[in-house]
């Protein structure tokens, strides 16, 4: 018999547990409502990066577009490689606002703070460039989003669902955005959580991510939809029941006037914002007159171009990639997608979600862009995520599904590859 000093048997027994704990710790990350948005993230960074990758070596691309007279620093190595083409376009303006403030350029009023604000914050922590800061937080705010969103929808319509819509969101044709120096996962992440909180009676919690929802794009406020609506179904309408909840939901509607008193400390005017959008040519309309605008300027002439030329030179040449970028083509392609999607929504999901989702996504087209009509739609969609639990509730077959998913990596790599060399995709 082998005598065992105590404390050999103390850590021999620490180390079993330790072990025990390490392999708990694996299998809480195997569980379906981790599994699923685990792997679609990294799915998704692959593919952003692989096709990154291939945009900064093999494709021609455009002159970056100056902020302003602020060019950016470029980046080098591999950061200048799978990096830098995922800080363009708006990943430029946030950049610019992180490192001077609103005070550059009234344009910069266009974008709402809290996301150039982390930028700011990280960057002082950790001496990182704040393009680096804004794609960690991208990132992993995708990540987060993905999880409370897969458990979300499986409160009511369970794990295959849940498992559809997750794979839709993160394969969609333009959700690189979600990877990129954008606002999309931060406000994902944020107004998702909300939901997420209100509709299990969190709403201390909701209000709070609410509100930083709202200063992270301007469409926030709009929460105070689902928001209200999932009160109501759950307390009814006697106001004593949910008074002081609704007490707490008025935050959302308030963070905004903090950002427009710091415009109006900069600027004097507090709606300089709204000013703002002229940078873009934007103006007011009715979404049927946007639609109709958004139709007259279609133009369609890059296909009889390709179908004249059929090769991956003609798909791959910057003229061609110009014309396409210009013609509206995939604005009004999304755009007619969505519109029987809303309609679908409203007849399908809860009214919480499906009255939000509609009314987030006629808004843009309440104020058109004279150069594109229905501007920056097909990103803006990425963000309402009713729509693509819609969608798994209609992908039933499984056939059809994973043409769907097809398709959408097919787009989304010949989108990314645009957006990465400067050309506009949304």
């Amino acid at each position: 018999m082998t005598l065992t000093h105590p404390r050999q048997a103390q850590t021999a027994r620490r180390a079993r547990t330790a072990t025990r704990a390490r392999r708990r710790g694996w299998a809480v990350l195997l569980e379906s409502d981790l599994r699923v948005p685990l792997a679609a993230s990294v799915v998704h960074l692959i593919l952003v990066l692989t096709f990154v990758g291939i945009a900064s070596t093999r494709a021609d691309a455009l002159s970056p577009v100056p902020a302003v007279g602020y060019y950016l620093q470029p980046m080098t190595g591999l950061a200048h490689t799978f990096l830098e083409p995922l800080r363009n376009w708006d990943g430029f303006w946030y950049t610019l606002i992180a490192e001077r403030g609103y005070g550059v350029h009234p344009a910069t009023a266009a974008f709402w703070p809290l996301y150039p604000l982390l930028l700011r914050w990280g960057y002082v922590f950790t001496g990182w460039t704040a393009p680096v800061i804004g794609l960690i937080i991208s990132n992993v705010a995708f990540v987060g989003a993905l999880i409370v969103l897969y458990r979300l929808i499986r409160i009511d319509y369970g794990d295959r669902v849940a498992g559809r819509a997750i794979w839709l969101l993160a394969l969609f044709p333009t959700a690189f955005y979600f990877s990129a120096v954008y606002t999309e996962s931060l406000f994902l992440l944020l107004t998702v959580s909300s939901v997420y909180c209100g509709r299990t009676e969190r709403w201390g919690r909701a209000a709070l991510l609410g509100a930083l929802a709202a200063v992270t794009r301007n469409t926030g406020v709009l929460l105070l939809v689902p928001l209200l609506l999932l009160l109501v179904k759950q307390h009814g309408w006697n106001p004593r029941r949910w008074w002081p909840i609704g007490a707490q939901l008025a935050l959302i509607g308030m963070a905004p006037l903090v950002f427009l008193w710091h415009l109006n400390q900069v600027w004097g005017d507090p709606l300089v914002t709204l000013h703002a959008q002229s940078e873009w040519a934007r103006y007011q309309a009715m979404p049927w007159e946007t639609m109709r605008v958004a139709l007259e300027k279609l133009d369609l002439s890059w296909l009889s171009q390709l179908n004249a030329h059929p090769t991956w030179q003609t798909l791959t040449s910057s003229y061609f990639r110009w014309r396409f970028a210009e013609s509206q083509a995939y604005d009004v392609f999304i755009t007619l997608l969505f519109l029987p999607l809303c309609v679908y929504t409203l007849l399908k999901l809860r009214p919480a979600y499906s009255l939000y989702a509609t009314i987030a996504f006629l808004l843009p087209m309440l104020s058109p862009s004279e150069v594109h009509p229905l501007m920056s739609i097909p990103r803006f969609v990425i963000v309402l995520f009713p729509f693509f639990i819609a969608l798994a509730l209609l992908l039933r077959n499984r056939v059809l599904y994973g043409a769907v998913l097809v398709l959408s990596v097919v787009q989304f790599a010949a989108l990314l590859i645009q957006f990465s060399t400067w050309f506009w995709v949304a």
